[in-house]
């Protein structure tokens, strides 16, 4: 605490009157930061737009927002890690999403013959981990794919056509 309260400019004391404990200093920033990502982002899912405009800007608007917190992905696994416990009880992405409403879009979607049969807890975890893990696995693909800091920007721009392209590909019906 006396780390934090240094960081913060602010003494240890006044810390400790406004949050009582690290777990709940913990619980007051995660909830701040996750207001900020979550609701924005998930509710994309439930807008009423064609399936192919949600993945991009869902793409779009999740990197944007990651670019913001770049560290947060690779915190929250972290976390997941050491202490998933607490890390699930500030997490309740279905309190954002209704999946009804997605799973209903791909139905609708598969019925039109416009897409393949898609469970949409494959289409949810393929969006997230595309988009999420090259900030998670940061470091490593920089050394192992030579991209500098500086290419970095770029190559995650990048990603905001590769992804939607790709899921795309993947549920869109070949004619």
């Amino acid at each position: 605490m006396q780390e934090i309260a240094n960081h913060a400019g602010i003494n240890k004391a006044l810390l400790h009157y406004y949050f009582r404990s690290k777990e709940k200093l913990f619980a007051a920033i995660f909830h701040n930061t996750i207001r900020q990502i979550g609701p924005a982002l998930i509710t994309l899912f439930n807008e009423e737009i064609p399936l192919e405009v949600k993945v991009w800007k869902f793409v779009d608007s999740y990197i944007e927002l990651i670019k913001k917190f770049p560290k947060m992905p690779l915190f929250i696994m972290n976390e997941i890690g050491t202490n998933p416990d607490r890390i699930l009880k500030h997490m309740d992405f279905g309190a954002f999403l209704d999946y009804q409403k997605l799973e209903k879009q791909l139905r609708e979607d598969h019925e039109k013959g416009l897409i393949i049969q898609v469970d949409v807890k494959h289409f949810i975890i393929n969006i997230l981990g595309m988009t999420v893990f090259p900030f998670a696995a940061k470091i490593i693909i920089q050394k192992n794919l030579g991209i500098d800091e500086e290419d970095w920007h770029q190559f995650i721009d990048q990603r905001k056509k590769v992804i939607p392209e790709t899921i795309m590909n993947w549920i869109k019906i070949k004619n």
